[in-house]
Parts: structure tokens; C-alpha cells; sequence
């Protein structure tokens, strides 16, 4: 009997391990977003501190060793609504992208179009780059573990891949993952790889 009950205690810490978290509770002024970076064979943190979610979306970013670059990035309003390009590779100093471009957000209307309808959207994954059809094909969400303040939690996340034309995904991979109700981006592949690894709101 004493088996049993430590068998069903240990399967109980296993399940609660990781516990599942809200982001639009947690992402906030003050809240730090810290990824990790994999690019060109270096490993970095890039660091976002949400300074504004309206009317304009601000963020100040950072990237530690070996890049260590810094800056603010602001959101327009009207990007937040329609915005189809993302902007991935950062040049230091303030910068206000312009209504059709976003950075680790995606904007409404992208969310719209990837997670009801046809569930595929036309792009731009980088500036100066040619639209992808981005889509999902698996219906149901997958878990990412990251840390809260330290403790450990799962974010149900989302994956929109590169189709080609009969919706299939291309062989070279280009993806991105995102919260439904929290639209922003959780980690891409896209030249680099990236993903949301801790939250501290305090």
C-alpha cells in the first residue's frame, strides 16, 4: 500500500511539474520576455522589457555575450491590427518600425488568418524578403516549459510553417510558435532559431 501511494506521489509531482501559466496575466510593463539565441554557430540571450502595450506597443531589447547590442523598439498602433512583416535582425539604438512591420509580436489580424478560416497566412518572415504562405497544419497545441519568476511552467503554443503549394510544409523548414490569446511569438526558426525560455515580472 506504501508502494502504491509513493508510486501515485511521484506521478503526481511528475504531472504538476510544470504548471500551465496565462501570459496575458503576466506580460505587462516591467515584465522581462528572455530567449535563448542560436545563430551562426553562437549562443545569446536576447532580453525584452515590455515598457508599453498601448496605444503604441514599446519594448526595450538586449543581447548578451558575445553580441551585446541594445535598443527600444515601438509598435504602431495600426501595425498591431494588420502588420504582415517581421522584423528579426535588430541594428542598435531607438526604433519605431512603420504600420506594416512587427517584432516577437504578431498582429491580429495574422492571428485571424493562421488560427480560423483557410489557417494560412501570406508573410514576410524578414524585411526585404518575399512573402511565405505561413499555416498550421496540426490542430492541437504543444507545450513549452519555461520558468515564471523561477518556478516552472507550460505555455500551450501554436506552430505556423512555411506551405508550400498544396500546403505541405517546404523541406527547408521555416517556422514560427505563438500564444493564442497572447500573440506573441514563443520561438522561430528562420535563418536562426530562438525561443522564449524564462518570464520575471518581478
Amino acid at each position: 500500500m506504501r508502494k502504491i501511494f509513493l508510486l501515485f506521489s511521484l506521478l503526481t509531482c511528475f504531472a504538476f511539474g510544470f504548471a500551465q501559466v496565462n501570459l496575458q496575466s503576466l506580460i505587462k510593463p516591467g515584465t522581462k520576455l528572455i530567449y535563448g539565441v542560436e545563430s551562426n554557430g553562437q549562443k545569446y540571450d536576447f532580453i525584452i522589457t515590455v515598457k508599453a502595450l498601448a496605444p503604441a506597443l514599446v519594448f526595450d531589447w538586449q543581447m548578451t555575450d558575445p553580441i551585446n547590442i541594445n535598443g527600444t523598439i515601438t509598435h504602431t498602433a495600426a501595425a498591431m491590427i494588420s502588420a504582415n512583416t517581421l522584423y528579426n535582425y535588430f541594428a542598435p539604438g531607438v526604433k519605431t518600425l512603420d504600420d506594416n512591420t512587427l517584432s516577437v509580436w504578431i498582429s491580429k489580424n495574422t492571428l485571424t488568418s493562421i488560427t480560423k478560416g483557410t489557417k494560412s497566412v501570406m508573410l514576410k518572415m524578414n524585411t526585404n524578403e518575399s512573402a511565405k504562405k505561413m499555416g498550421i497544419t496540426e490542430e492541437d497545441p504543444k507545450e513549452l516549459k519555461i520558468l515564471v519568476n523561477g518556478e516552472k511552467e507550460t505555455v500551450e503554443q501554436f506552430t505556423a510553417t512555411d506551405l508550400n503549394a498544396t500546403n505541405a510544409p517546404v523541406e527547408e523548414q521555416v517556422y514560427f510558435t505563438f500564444a493564442a490569446k497572447m500573440p506573441i511569438i514563443l520561438s522561430m526558426k528562420n535563418g536562426f532559431y530562438i525561443a522564449l525560455k524564462e518570464i520575471k515580472t518581478k
